[in-house]
Formats: C-alpha cells, sequence, structure tokens
C-alpha cells in the first residue's frame, strides 16, 4: 500500500492588475489569485519634486563593458499623478514586510505598505527563534559561531546576533498575531522544541510551526490585525522606483497603481521586503549560477527590492549567494538510510544532510537536457526504520523523519516500486526495481561485512533491508527551489549600506531575502529548522521599530 499526504508545497501566485483593490475587498476575496501583475511605469501629469532624483525598477541591455542589465538604473519616472504621505513604507507583505508594517505602526508611525500582488503572499512552514529563557549567553555566542561556519564564515555576525537576541520575542509577538487571525501553531509538533549541543553548551531552540497551513495563509490572516493597528495596505501596486532627496536620502517610492504612477512619500523611512530574485535568469547567472539546472519554485521574485537598493546607492553582497533547495514533496527525511538515484543506484555517503543533496543531483538534470524528474531521490529502507531512527537520534539529534507523509510499501523491493509507479495523482514515479534490488543487495553485503568498501560510512548507521515491508520514500529535488538567500548589505539596523564606503544610506532598510549578510555559504543551513523565516520576521519587527522611531 502506499502512504500519500494531500498537502503541497505552498507556491506563491501573482494576480492581475486590472485594478487596484480595496483593503476589505481583499479580505472578502481571500487568496485567489491569477495572471502575473504588470509592472509598467506610465507617466502622469504630476511634476517630480524639484531636487529629487530617482532609481527605477525595469529591464534593459547589458552594458558594453558587461555590466548586467540589472545593475543600470534605466530613465526615471519624471511625473507623478498622485502623491500620499506617510511616515514609513513598506515594499512587501510577505512576513518580513507584514512584521516591518505591524511594528511600525504598533510604535505610532504611520504606515504604508505596498505589495505587487494582490494579496499578502509568502511560503514556508517554520519560524525559529533561540530560547534565551533557557540558553546561556555562551550558549547563544557558540550558535551564532556554528552559524557562521555553516556559512563558510562569510556572514555578518553582528546579524546573526540581532537574530538570536530578539527572535524568541518576535515569534512570540507573531504567533500572537496570527492567533488573534484565526490561525494556530500546529499542536505537538515534535519539530518544534529542538536542543542543539554545540561547544559543550545546550542550545534551546523553539519554532512557530504552521505544517499543511503555511505562512501564505498566516500573513493573509495577521493582514487585517495589522490594519486595525494602523497599516494602510495597496495591493496590485507594484513599487517602481525610489526617490532620494539632493543629499541621496530615500524620502520615497514610486508605484504603478491601476495605471497611474503613485509617489509614496516616507519621512522616517522605506523598509525594502521584496524577496529574492530566483525569476530573474540574469541575476541567477550572475550571483548563483550552480543553480542553473533548477527551476524557481516561486512567482514574481525578480529582485525588484535589489535593484532597486543597488540604484539608491547600495550594493549587493558577493556571489556565490545561498540556495535553499529542500525536498518538493515537504518530507523531510533527513536520515542515513540507503539513497539512489533515479537510476536506482548509489551514489554517496548517506547521511543527515537533506539541504545539500541537490548538489549531487544537478549533474544528472544536465545529463538529462534540464528534465528536473533526474534530480529525484529515493529513500529505501524497511520495517525497521523508525526504530533505527529513534536509536539514531541519541546519537545525532538531527536526525529525523517524523514529518514524512509520503512513501510506498510493498512485501518486495519490485512491490514498493510499482506501488510508486501507479500513484499517477502524486508523480507516477518510475524506479528500476531489479536496478534497486541489486543496489539493496550490495548493500546488504556491505552490512554483513560491517564495513562500508563503497563509499565509507559509519558502521553504527549500516543496517541491512531485509524486513518486510520494503518502503520506498520518493524526494524531488529537481523542483524544490525555495529561495536564493543574498542580498543588500545591511547593517545590524537593517539600514541599507552604501556601495565601496559601507556607510548607511539614510532612509533606507532591507529585510528578508532582500538583504545580506546572514547566510555566506552555498546551501542553507538546516541545522536550525525555520531559521530562515525565523531571521525574516525578527528582522522586520525590528525595522518597523527603529523606522518609526526615528
Amino acid at each position: 500500500m502506499n502512504n500519500i499526504a494531500t498537502t503541497h508545497a505552498t507556491v506563491s501566485v501573482a494576480s492581475s492588475a486590472t485594478g487596484s483593490l480595496s483593503r476589505r475587498s481583499l479580505f472578502k476575496l481571500g487568496g485567489l489569485a491569477t495572471a502575473a501583475v504588470a509592472g509598467v511605469s506610465l507617466a502622469g501629469c504630476a511634476p517630480q519634486p524639484k531636487g529629487s532624483s530617482l532609481a527605477a525598477t525595469g529591464s534593459g541591455a547589458a552594458a558594453a563593458d558587461g555590466t548586467p542589465s540589472f545593475l543600470i538604473a534605466p530613465e526615471p519616472i519624471t511625473e507623478f499623478d498622485e502623491t500620499r504621505d506617510f511616515e514609513v513604507v513598506v515594499v512587501g507583505a510577505g512576513v518580513s514586510g507584514m512584521a516591518a508594517a505591524m511594528s511600525a505602526a504598533e510604535a505610532g508611525a504611520k504606515i504604508a505598505c505596498v505589495q505587487r500582488e494582490a494579496t499578502p503572499s509568502s511560503q514556508g512552514n517554520m519560524a525559529a527563534g533561540v530560547d534565551l529563557n533557557q540558553t546561556s549567553e555562551a550558549g547563544k555566542q557558540a550558535l551564532i559561531s556554528y552559524l557562521i561556519k555553516l556559512a563558510d564564515h562569510r556572514s555578518n555576525r553582528a546579524l546573526i546576533e540581532a537574530w538570536a537576541d530578539n527572535s524568541f520575542e518576535a515569534l512570540s509577538w507573531f504567533r500572537e498575531a496570527a492567533s488573534a487571525g484565526g490561525i494556530e501553531v500546529n499542536p505537538d509538533e515534535p519539530q518544534a522544541d529542538r536542543v542543539l549541543h554545540i561547544n559543550g553548551y545546550d542550545v534551546y531552540l523553539h519554532a512557530n510551526t504552521y505544517f499543511r497551513i503555511g505562512h501564505d495563509e498566516v500573513v493573509k490572516a495577521i493582514a487585517p490585525i495589522a490594519e486595525t493597528a494602523g497599516v494602510e495596505f495597496f495591493f496590485s501596486c507594484p513599487a517602481q522606483q525610489l526617490v532620494t532627496d539632493e543629499s541621496g536620502r530615500v524620502t520615497g517610492v514610486v508605484c504603478e497603481e491601476d495605471g497611474k504612477n503613485v509617489l509614496f512619500s516616507a519621512s522616517k523611512g522605506v523598509i525594502l521586503a521584496t524577496g529574492d530574485y530566483q525569476c530573474d535568469p540574469e541575476m541567477v547567472a550572475y550571483y548563483c549560477p550552480d543553480i542553473k539546472e533548477f527551476p524557481p519554485c516561486q512567482m514574481n521574485r525578480t529582485g525588484d527590492g535589489h535593484k532597486m537598493g543597488v540604484w539608491a546607492g547600495g550594493e549587493i553582497e558577493p556571489t556565490t549567494h545561498t540556495k535553499m533547495i529542500h525536498d518538493a514533496r515537504v518530507g523531510r527525511v533527513d536520515t542515513p538510510h540507503l539513497l539512489v538515484n533515479t537510476k536506482g543506484e548509489r551514489f554517496m555517503c548517506e547521511g543527515p544532510m537533506q539541504g545539500y543533496l541537490n548538489n549531487y543531483v544537478r549533474e544528472y538534470i544536465h545529463e538529462a537536457g534540464g528534465d528536473a524528474k533526474a534530480g529525484n531521490l529515493y529513500t529505501i529502507v524497511d520495517a525497521k526504520w523508525q526504530d533505527q531512527i529513534a536509536e539514531w537520534k541519541a546519537i545525532d539529534p538531527e536526525i529525523d523523519a517524523s514529518n514524512c507523509k509520503w512513501f510506498y510499501e510493498g512485501n518486495t523491493i519490485e512491490e514498493a516500486c510499482a506501488a510508486m509507479a501507479a500513484d499517477t495523482e502524486s508523480g507516477a514515479y518510475e524506479l528500476d526495481a531489479a536496478a534497486v534490488q541489486a543496489t539493496v543487495d550490495r548493500y546488504n553485503e556491505l552490512c554483513a561485512k560491517g564495513s562500508d568498501d563503497d563509499f565509507g560510512k559509519n558502521p553504527t548507521f549500516m543496517r541491512a533491508i531485509d524486513t518486510p515491508p520494503f518502503i520506498v520514500v520518493p524526494h524531488e529535488f529537481g523542483m524544490g527551489l525555495s529561495a536564493i538567500i543574498g542580498g543588500l548589505l545591511i547593517n545590524a539596523d537593517n539600514q541599507v549600506l552604501k556601495a565601496d564606503e559601507h556607510t548607511p544610506i539614510d532612509g533606507l532598510f532591507a529585510v528578508g531575502n532582500v538583504s545580506g549578510c546572514f547566510y555566506g555559504g552555498v546551501d542553507y543551513p538546516m541545522d536550525v529548522l525555520g531559521l530562515s523565516i525565523g531571521r525574516a520576521i525578527t528582522g522586520g519587527y525590528l525595522a518597523g521599530k527603529h523606522v518609526a522611531a526615528l
């Protein structure tokens, strides 16, 4: 038989820009989304304020010297149809933007949140923080050092420390807002509370978990709460340009709304919360070329905030940027069980490393002419696998498969593969049962010998696959690109820094995936589950309060 989950990874879809929705009509419509927003800059009749300069979104030709087009500002918009005055303007209504807008409003500022899509939009299932009530200062510092090591020592320590110091408070606050909006965290979720043992210190982590719900629904539920706090939302209103005064201070943002150019002035500051750039092929090729084989899983992630920040004088952190590629089936299986490729062959020394497995499949996809299915991998286990995981957790707490929902069973390897192939609704994965059986036979020989002569795996994790039912767990790493985490240089106050001199640009801030250098390694570290969203919410929470107080 087969055990099939009914939920899939949340994918953000942009909505039609046929008209600007009111805030109330947004919540009546709910999460309905259709075609992509057309972000076109159109000239109007109102004159540009004297002494202002602009940095515009859009695409143009690369320069003769090879400078990519996204680093070259197109011609600015010089006329506006309307001007709206605010103290803080937040660009983007994902988790980081929603947190920034709501915290700024609660601090008393007059807030506008402009959003490209017709609804709030986010992704992911977990948001992690550090429980400082149980974690010592030394433990916190050990965690920060550990994350920097995982980032190949390229992280800005101050950014990680700001997350560690404030994440528990920020996430508790965000969870309360979601609860007020009618969405609760998963009850009794085993991954919500974790303890890491780092350099002899215990680090207590806690995560808001929304499996089978997702943060896309969370931000939609929080929007009315933020609105009550004073946030004014403008949907189907894509940002086009940042506006600066003669000193270089950012004083507002120009958006396209219902065919008109609207200037949203920001007397205290603009907070960019526009997400990543996975849907801009030129940016991907320039900053993260090792994901060219992987199609984007999100929509409208075109790096608008990155571009506007650069054109206003900022700088994007150096290549290569960190990529986040999960199993697209949302079944975390970080275990040292036998793993085979689409040919049914063993190809690695298995270990708890879901976040890094994409590096093994890239060449498979390339050889298959870009067919993402060539990046599928399959865990092969038998009836003893959950008992083995429970035993191995005492050795390595990161070993886990508690939320694995998709797997296929059979009294033989052949039957398990056939059950998987017969499931046409969930993928109809085809795996050569004879090849898998030959791999299992070889693996069992090595287990009996107590020595992995093929890949040198720790004998502790070598267990024979010999007890029915036999189980196959499919993984779609070829379709699992969730985010590219690399962005504008910022300081611990989330201020965007000027290129070269790295001093703050007055009035400009960035949070979430449009900001860096929180990470730095080739791959997103899954050692702290939910770190990305936890960092985004915390950054937004801090930035909103900071800008409101200016």
